[in-house]
């Protein structure tokens, strides 16, 4: 990810269009927080300390997510032509249309959340639930459950937005990790595998993907 802050540092002082699109996954299970959250608030910090899983701040916001058994995805463009730079929200719609559309050529039906779907923390807790608990508008649902999370970072004259979709997930784990309730991951999360109905490897995700922004985008991706 500190790649990706390199390169939205990079289209900020071009002086000419730059789009950057990159799809990564992690060497091992990771948490990343949104710049602003506090870790106390966002994980098990002792959990991860016994299992040895690292927790990063990245510059995107959002809420809290564990990067495992999934796909990243990177944008950074200061250029008009392609995205509407000067509205968040209809930067995200542009991006998740593109997602939509590689969900759509694997075979996945993929609807966009309309508005903020978030869900109650547990009572007592000040512990914040993490990004896959809860919808925001333009991020997409399957069967009314969470496919990908997304967080995005505005400078002047450019963007960087993270994307976080699951290959497969373990609830469990994730729970114990976050700090959240199995269960409410279970209701409101899904993987690509489970939505596919089938395997869907990194590789095979990675050219759908490709393939789904070049026809949003009429542009070819390197």
């Amino acid at each position: 990810m500190k790649v990706d802050w390199d390169h939205l540092l990079q289209a900020e002082s071009s002086p000419v269009p730059l789009t950057i699109i990159r799809f990564y996954s992690w060497e091992r299970p990771t948490v990343s927080l949104g710049k602003h959250q506090q870790v106390e608030k966002a994980v098990d910090r002792l959990y991860c300390q016994e299992n040895r899983i690292p927790v990063v701040h990245r510059p995107t916001g959002g809420r809290a997510v564990l990067h495992a058994d999934e796909i990243t995805y990177a944008v950074v463009s200061n250029d008009h032509s392609l995205f509407p730079l000067q509205s968040i929200s209809q930067t995200y719609a542009v991006i998740a249309v593109a997602l939509q559309r590689s969900l759509e050529l694997m075979g996945i039906e993929a609807s966009l959340c309309p508005g903020l779907v978030s869900q109650t923390n547990s009572p007592g807790s000040d512990q914040q639930n993490p990004c896959f608990v809860t919808s925001a508008r333009h991020e997409l649902q399957c069967r009314g459950r969470k496919l990908a999370g997304s967080a995005q970072r505005r400078l002047k004259r450019s963007f960087l937005q993270h994307g976080s979709i699951p290959l497969t997930v373990d609830c469990g784990e994730m729970g114990r990790v976050l700090g959240c309730s199995e269960n409410l991951l279970k209701r409101n999360t899904i993987s690509l595998s489970e939505a596919a109905q089938r395997s869907i490897s990194f590789g095979q995700t990675a050219n759908f993907l490709k393939s789904g922004f070049e026809q949003v985008l009429s542009s070819p991706l390197p």
